[in-house]
C-alpha cells in the first residue's frame, strides 16, 4: 500500500529535523545548530494510534536565493509536497514570523494541500501568552510544540494523523514488482519490453521518467503489476535534486512492492549505490532479483556469465544468495525468466515452516556448532519457531539472547537457507529469553 505522507517544511534552523526525530521516536535526521544541514530528504514510516503513515523531512527553504544548493532544496520541497497528504509548516516561537516565513507561507498556499502550522520551540507554558503574529500566515490549524522536550507532540499527531484507521488496500492476488536502479540503467526500457509498447518515455538523459502510474501485465494467466519508480514532475536542476527524487520514489515504490528487480548496467557492473539499494530492500522485507541489463553489449564466451557471477558473489558478501540474471531489455532476453523467478521468490517469501520441521533440522546443526559463551556462561538455544511470513520471521528462544553474536546470527541464517531455501528473500530473526 502507498502510505499517506506527512511532509515537514520550513526555513532553516526552526527544528524540522528535531520534529522528525521526535515523531519517529529515534535519531535519524541530523540535528545541528548550523542552518542547512539537511539538504536531501529523510524518509521513514511510522504509526500513531494504529494509523500508519510516511514521514518526509526536507531541507530548509530560503526563498529568492541564487544558491544552487538552496534552489535544489526548493525543488525537493515542491516534489515532496506532491506526495503529501498533509504538510507540516514548522515555525520558530522564539523568533516569531520572519519575512522568509511569510514568503514560504504564500508558496505553500499555492500548493493547495492541507497545511498545519507547527510553532516549535514553545518550551514554556504559552497559554497566557500572545501567540504573536502566527495567525497572519493564514493557516487555520496551529499547534505549539517543543520537539526537543516532546511537548505537544501527541496533540499534534492526534490532529494531523486523521487518516482512516486501516489504510490497507483490498487484498489483491497480483504480484507487485518494483523496478529499481540508478538512472539510465534501462528500467523504462524493461517496462516497455515486457508490455510490448512504449508505456514509459526512454531517453539517454538520466531522470527522464515522469509518469507515476503502475503498469499491469498478464503472465501465464496471472496478474502482475510493475510498480513504476517514476515520479519526476520536473527535471532537477542540480545533482542534489536528482538524488532527492530518486530516493523518494524508491522509498514509495518499496512500500507497495512484493518483489524488487534491481537493474544494473553491465557496461558499469555493480557499484556502491546498488549495494545501498539492496540494503533498503532488505530493510523493507521485500524479495529481490538482481538484473544485469545491457548484457548484449558485453563481449563474452562460454565462461563469461560464470566469471561475472563469481565476482558479483564476492562483492555481495552476505547477500550472495540473491538470484541473478543477465538480461537485455533491448533484445528482450531472459525477461520471461525474470517473471518466473519473481513468482518463485514470492512463494518463498510467503512460505511457512512448521515448528517441528525447524527444530528437527536446526537442533543437530546448533549442537554441532553452539553459540559462543557470553561473559563466562553457556548460551543455549532451546527451540525455534516461525513467527510470521512476508518476510519470514523466526524466533529463537534461548537462555541468554544478548549473547548471540552477529557472526552466529549469520551462521543460523545460512543454515536456514541451505535447508529451506528462501533464495532472494530477507530472513528476519529475533532472539528471546526462554
Amino acid at each position: 500500500m502507498k502510505l499517506p505522507a506527512l511532509v515537514i517544511v520550513g526555513r532553516p534552523n526552526v527544528g524540522k529535523s528535531s520534529l522528525f526525530n521526535r515523531i519517529l521516536g529515534k535519531r535519524k535526521a541530523i540535528v545541528h545548530e548550523e542552518p542547512g544541514i539537511t539538504r536531501d530528504r529523510i524518509y521513514a514510516t511510522s504509526q500513531w494510534q494504529g494509523r500508519p503513515f510516511a514521514l518526509i523531512d526536507t531541507g530548509g527553504l530560503l526563498p529568492g536565493t541564487q544558491d544552487p544548493m538552496l534552489e535544489a532544496v526548493r525543488e525537493q520541497v515542491e516534489f515532496a509536497a506532491d506526495e503529501a497528504a498533509r504538510i507540516l509548516f514548522v515555525l520558530d516561537w522564539e523568533t516569531g514570523v520572519t519575512d522568509w516565513d511569510m514568503v514560504i507561507g504564500k508558496f505553500l498556499h499555492r500548493l493547495n494541500k492541507p497545511i498545519t502550522a507547527v510553532i516549535n520551540k514553545a518550551d514554556d507554558d504559552i497559554r497566557d501568552q500572545d501567540p504573536r503574529d502566527f495567525y497572519q500566515l493564514g493557516f487555520s490549524s496551529l499547534h505549539f510544540v517543543s520537539a526537543m522536550r516532546g511537548r505537544g507532540i501527541g496533540d499534534l499527531l492526534d490532529a494531523v494523523v486523521d487518516f482512516p484507521e486501516s489504510s490497507e488496500e483490498p487484498h489483491q492476488e497480483s504480484l507487485r514488482i518494483a523496478i529499481l536502479g540508478r538512472p539510465n540503467v534501462g528500467k523504462s526500457s524493461m517496462v516497455n519490453a515486457l508490455t510490448g509498447k512504449t508505456s514509459v518515455v526512454v531517453s539517454e538523459i538520466p531522470g527522464t521518467t515522469r509518469d507515476s502510474t503502475d503498469t499491469p501485465l498478464r503472465f501465464q494467466g496471472q496478474e502482475v503489476i510493475l510498480v513504476d519508480t517514476a515520479g519526476l514532475r520536473r527535471k532537477g536542476k542540480t545533482k542534489e535534486s536528482v538524488e532527492f527524487y530518486s530516493e523518494l520514489r524508491t522509498a514509495r515504490a518499496l512500500e507497495r512492492a512484493d518483489v524488487v528487480w534491481l537493474v544494473m548496467d553491465a557496461t558499469e557492473g555493480m557499484v556502491t549505490e546498488d549495494m545501498r539499494i539492496i540494503d533498503q530492500v532488505y530493510e523493507a522485507g521485500k524479495g529481490i532479483l538482481l538484473m544485469m541489463n545491457k548484457w548484449d553489449t558485453v563481449k563474452k564466451d562460454h565462461t563469461t556469465a560464470i566469471d561475472w557471477e563469481k565476482r558479483l558473489h564476492l562483492i555481495l558478501g552476505r547477500f550472495s544468495h540473491l538470484p541473478m540474471l543477465f538480461v537485455s531489455a533491448l533484445q528482450k532476453q531472459r525477461l520471461i525468466k525474470a517473471l518466473e523467478i519473481s513468482f518463485e521468490i514470492q512463494e518463498q517469501r510467503t512460505r511457512r515452516i512448521t515448528t517441528s520441521q525447524l527444530n528437527a533440522v536446526l537442533e543437530p546443526i546448533i549442537e554441532h556448532t553452539p553459540p559462543p559463551s557470553y561473559r563466562g556462561h553457556w548460551v543455549r538455544i532451546k527451540y525455534v519457531t516461525q513467527i510470521r511470513t512476508t518476510p519470514p520471521l523466526f524466533g529463537f528462544f534461548c537462555n541468554r539472547p544478548e549473547g548471540i553474536t552477529t557472526s552466529y546470527r549469520r551462521y543460523l541464517e545460512r543454515a536456514l537457507r541451505e535447508n529451506f531455501g528462501f533464495s532472494g528473500v530477507p530472513i528476519k530473526m529475533v532472539f528471546r529469553k526462554k
